[in-house]
């Protein structure tokens, strides 16, 4: 289908550039709905050159919305290559264009109109700086702004009409650029977490049958994966908005420290080096990656837990502010550490989980003191022993705490913000997901971040649900998605 103009390889750009004497230009970008607005913005940039490469970002980088692209990479290729002002097509793997622009090192590199307000994946400057590094040239079209994206927001995407109005309504009262302000205002903190550490251990399966003496599914194993949870999921969240984390845990010091080797900014104040980490061992059907069987290592350590009220004693004064605590019930959070926690007087933002091993033993309910509570349905319904719980629960909270934030999650049905007696709801906007583990404690990371940096109450389950179902495309934790991937996905649902 694809005719001679689509370049395969990094060396055809570079074999185009040492054969031709003629002016080259590059446009880069995704390409996807193409309009009217992607063919003058061409067309100009043709005018200004003998030779013109269209470089498409690949669809494993093309993560600004739920289904983005809509078309995929040789489809935006084939249709890019039959515009007679196009002379070459090139589907770039890489996130940037920097490996594109050093091969060919364009005459003229050219961009959009949106190129002037603030790029926030910081991508173009140094796209620019190896254009000039080349003696080439940036040049700004003049072509008239139009979006893919809001294109297929309002025509394309099947929005359900509550999802519509309500994406609607707040692209209405918010500014994007006010939402970047409010994760700009919390890039420089330190933020304190304290919690266990878990293993999720996946083990990949094909069905081969029932065994022959035992009515037993009979698993044939393919591969397997460990991928740390718990709370260093939640610290490595954290590590991609703010400054430094600090974590306070227990286990092995090499163990810590080796899920951990590329995250410089986080620091690590081990509680308890003879504690045992908990271990998930989770069996995936290989061809629908359906969860069979969960299997735990042990229910919880059974040593002492003087060594770690030491320590944490010790290391309190170093604690001054914004203290995140991941309690989810296995060994670490006894009466006494609870006690060394609340006579703390700093910001403490708290979630409290329950599970199979802890159901029934671990509420909200034995802590007091706390700015922000982030539970799910379930969780909820335990601590305030409601067998069908009701918000008005919550509304009644935050009536009588009105200094405080408390979040109810209840997956797909969205999630709600109550403050100050108010509810601010907000639906999902991921509708496909791969795996759920891990998207409650990705919602109380960011959604504690935000109550940090003041951001509206309106926003706060909006963003949480975002970030939240970016983190359900992947499994466990494997994949944590930064700040300028978030930004990215806000700015394309909120594009109507």
């Amino acid at each position: 289908m694809l005719n001679k103009k689509l370049l395969k390889d990094l060396k055809d750009l570079i074999v185009l550039r040492k054969k031709t004497k003629k002016k080259i230009g590059l446009c880069h970008g995704v390409f996807d709905i193409l309009h009217f607005g992607h063919l003058k913005h061409i067309e100009e940039a043709k005018k200004n050159v003998d030779v013109l490469v269209l470089s498409i970002t690949d669809d494993s980088w093309v993560n600004k919305g739920p289904i983005q692209p809509y078309n995929n990479a040789l489809k935006r290729a084939f249709f890019l290559s039959s515009i007679n002002f196009v002379d070459y097509v090139f589907i770039n793997k890489d996130i940037t264009a920097i490996p594109v622009i050093k091969s060919l090192r364009p005459n003229l590199y050219f961009k959009g109109q949106d190129y002037l307000d603030k790029d926030i994946t910081n991508n173009f400057k140094k796209e620019t700086a190896i254009v000039k590094k080349f003696q080439g040239s940036i040049k700004i079209t003049n072509s008239k702004l139009m979006s893919s994206t809001k294109i297929l927001n309002n025509n394309l995407y099947d929005w359900e009409s509550s999802q519509k109005k309500y994406l609607t309504n707040l692209s209405s009262k918010f500014k994007f650029n006010k939402i970047i302000e409010y994760f700009d205002k919390i890039e420089d903190y330190e933020i304190n977490i304290i919690g266990e550490v878990i293993l999720d251990k996946y083990i990949f399966t094909d069905f081969v049958g029932v065994t022959s003496k035992d009515p037993a599914m009979s698993l044939l194993e393919n591969s397997d994966e460990v991928i740390p949870g718990g709370t260093m999921a939640i610290a490595k969240m954290l590590s991609k908005f703010v400054k430094k984390v600090n974590l306070y845990t227990y286990g092995s010091p090499d163990l810590l420290k080796s899920n951990l080797y590329n995250y410089k900014n986080i620091n690590i104040f081990n509680l308890e080096k003879n504690y045992k980490i908990q271990i998930k061992s989770r069996y995936i059907n290989s061809n629908r990656y359906e969860k069979i069987l969960q299997v735990t290592n042990f229910k919880k350590n059974i040593l002492s837990n003087n060594n770690i009220i030491k320590n944490l004693n010790n290391y309190k004064k170093n604690i001054k502010n914004n203290l995140i605590i991941c309690d989810y019930g296995i060994d670490l959070f006894s009466t006494e550490i609870v006690k060394i926690l609340e006579r703390m007087k700093i910001r403490k933002f708290l979630n409290v989980q329950t599970n199979s091993l802890n159901l029934g033993f671990n509420f909200y309910t034995k802590y007091q003191n706390f700015d922000y509570l982030c539970l799910d349905d379930r969780e909820w319904s335990l601590g305030s022993n409601q067998q069908d719980f009701q918000k008005e629960y919550l509304l009644d909270l935050s009536k009588r705490n009105k200094k405080r934030f408390f979040a109810y999650t209840r997956g797909k049905k969205g999630s709600s913000l109550f403050f100050n007696n108010k509810e601010f709801f907000s639906p999902t906007f991921i509708s496909r997901t791969v795996d759920t583990t891990g998207c409650g404690d990705a919602y109380y990371a960011i959604t504690s971040l935000l109550i940090l940096s003041k951001a509206n109450p309106h926003l706060i389950p909006f963003i949480g649900n975002v970030y939240a179902g970016m983190h359900s495309q992947y499994f466990g934790n494997k994949e944590i998605s930064n700040k300028t991937n978030l930004l990215k996905f806000i700015k394309s649902v909120l594009n109507f």
